[in-house]
């Protein structure tokens, strides 16, 4: 049950990527996008907290838990991926953010120089020659303009490696999962609501309503398996949704967006879930991996 509950959320995300792609290309731009993603979200997962009784609370250090756990866990990462599928390949895209586990680990080491083992050493170093093999060779991407969007879709992980960081180690005493789920979506909707209603019109495009509709859902069901997930099993065993996301992500682009990535890529790919795998089944730097 566990295997499956990893492959659902990692292929939720993925597909997540590829519906982004359809309403960016139906003319719904990142923020319009994101802000029914987050309502979609709220709509399912607040009415979940309410009923398990852990709404969220609006005790000072809540409230700046919420805010920016959500600005670098949510808000950011997607705002950067979504501007970024105008540019690159959905798959591509999903093999970049595989890279968040990897990240969170080397933020960790140096930022709390924690003691790292060879196996989690090799695994970090592995991830960065894959993020290499799929940036370098001339013949790796299918534009050569598309070097400078790959390396910004990096800031994705990166964002979301320290908003992993910074939630383990603000976490508000007595908090609870459901409780600072609900809590920071309805703070990112909050911070996005004005912004939306000042600079788009209500409404959105005919041939863009099933994908943002199924945005907006998706990403909800995700955050609801995913706290099963964590509550399931252990950090060690989510850190490894790395891996089913790019491997989802790249043959979703296959089939449903004729990607066809280059043997740099897959290679990339396989040495970056390689990567993932080793750094998330090592107990090292604290035990954080």
């Amino acid at each position: 049950m566990n295997v499956v509950l990893l492959l659902a959320c990692g292929l939720l995300i993925s597909i997540t990527y590829a519906l982004g792609k359809l309403a960016k290309q139906a003319g719904v731009d990142g923020i319009e996008l994101l802000f029914w993603q987050i309502s979609g979200s709220v709509l399912i997962v607040f009415p979940c907290a309410m009923w398990a009784g852990q709404l969220p609370k609006l005790q000072k250090d809540h409230v700046q838990y919420y805010t920016l756990a959500g600005l670098m866990g949510f808000t950011g990462p997607y705002l950067i991926t979504y501007w970024v599928l105008n540019y690159i390949p959905s798959g591509l895209v999903g093999v970049v953010a595989s890279l968040s586990p990897l990240l969170t680990f080397a933020l960790v080491l140096i930022l709390f120089r924690g003691k790292v083992k060879r196996s989690s050493a090799l695994g970090l170093l592995l991830g960065f020659i894959g993020v290499l093999a799929i940036l370098l060779p001339k013949n790796s991407l299918p534009s050569p303009g598309m070097f400078v969007w790959v390396l910004l879709a990096c800031a994705s992980p990166l964002l979301l490696a320290a908003g992993n960081v910074y939630r383990t180690r603000a976490w508000p005493i007595n908090g609870k999962p459901l409780q600072m789920a609900a809590g920071l979506l309805a703070s990112q909707w909050a911070l996005l609501l004005p912004v939306y209603l000042t600079s788009h019109p209500m409404g959105l495009p005919t041939q863009a309503l099933f994908p943002v509709l199924s945005i907006a859902v998706l990403s909800g069901v995700f955050y609801l398996i995913s706290f099963e997930l964590q509550r399931r099993t252990t950090p060690v065993f989510v850190g490894q949704l790395g891996y089913v996301i790019a491997l989802c992500s790249l043959l979703i682009g296959i089939v449903f967006f004729k990607e066809i990535p280059s043997l740099w890529v897959w290679l990339g790919a396989a040495l970056i879930a390689v990567g993932v795998y080793w750094v998330s089944n090592s107990k090292s730097a604290g035990g954080t991996a």
